[in-house]
């Protein structure tokens, strides 16, 4: 009987930046444009990208056989400090954290 391989996941801090690099990829595609004015000038003193728990915006995009587990949510935005949450949500990006098959998607701010 063989052994199931193990499986190897991009850590925590990777998947924050990949999806801050898909964010800035696609924000001047999908933001409007008075977000992105907003998000150009704050960011740099209230902007944020974290980790988050897997929401319900999740259900209707994830195939069955993808395992929940292996993927993170990643939100980018703008909070007013440091302890502060994200109050101004530009995007949620979902990322598969499985180095064998990868998936991303975002939901932009409308």
């Amino acid at each position: 009987m063989t052994q199931p391989q193990s499986l190897k996941l991009i850590d925590e801090d990777e998947i924050i930046e990949i999806a801050y690099d898909l964010f800035l990829e696609g924000a001047m595609e999908n933001l409007e444009p008075a977000d992105q004015v907003i998000f150009a000038l704050q960011f740099e003193e209230c902007g944020a990208a974290e980790i988050v728990p897997l929401s319900h915006h999740w259900q209707g995009i994830i195939q069955p056989e993808f395992n929940l587990e292996n993927f993170s949510e990643v939100v980018i935005g703008l909070a007013q400090s440091d302890e502060d949450d994200i109050n101004d949500i530009f995007a949620r990006v979902l990322i598969s954290r499985d180095t064998i098959r990868p998936f991303n998607h975002i939901l932009w701010k409308r």
